[in-house]
């Protein structure tokens, strides 16, 4: 998924903060951030992201996912 780096870097960062305090052992953090900031984007800008590339096939069960993570 491809678009603007500031975007990009705010979603990571959010979803490391969510990890965190989902008490998410934080060496599992990296992985989780690389995998679910796509969906931290997508809520960010209400679903409006700009993209070249199509997201990822396995967008829903990723949004599922984060918002577990987010319970």
């Amino acid at each position: 998924m491809m678009m603007n780096s500031n975007v990009e870097h705010r979603a990571r960062a959010l979803c490391a903060i969510d990890a965190q305090m989902a008490a998410v052992p934080s060496d599992e953090i990296p992985a989780l951030v690389e995998r679910l900031w796509p969906v931290a984007a997508l809520e960010m800008s209400g679903g409006a992201v700009e993209s070249d590339t199509p997201p990822p096939a396995d967008l829903a069960e990723r949004m599922s996912e984060y918002q577990r993570l987010k319970r």
